[in-house]
């Protein structure tokens, strides 16, 4: 799989901590965003499993109903 690049603006102060947490842990600047976006990533599918699965226990919806549920509370 390629690579591309991602351009984006952000606060001076917020890329100066970032950069040098970054360093401290060894990591590239590239290789912590890297990582950020993954556990980003992680972190939304894991909050989408948890509001779905709050829908479907007890429910006595059918599947058409728990699935317009589920859209209305994206």
């Amino acid at each position: 799989m390629g690579s591309r690049g991602v351009y984006f603006r952000v606060d001076e102060t917020l890329l100066e901590k970032f950069t040098r947490t970054a360093r401290e842990l060894g990591l590239s600047k590239s290789e912590a965003l890297r990582r950020a976006m993954e556990m980003f990533i992680e972190s939304t599918r894991s909050s989408q499993t948890a509001r779905i699965r709050g829908l479907v226990r007890g429910s006595r919806l059918g599947l058409r109903e728990l699935d317009e549920a589920y859209m209305v509370s994206r």
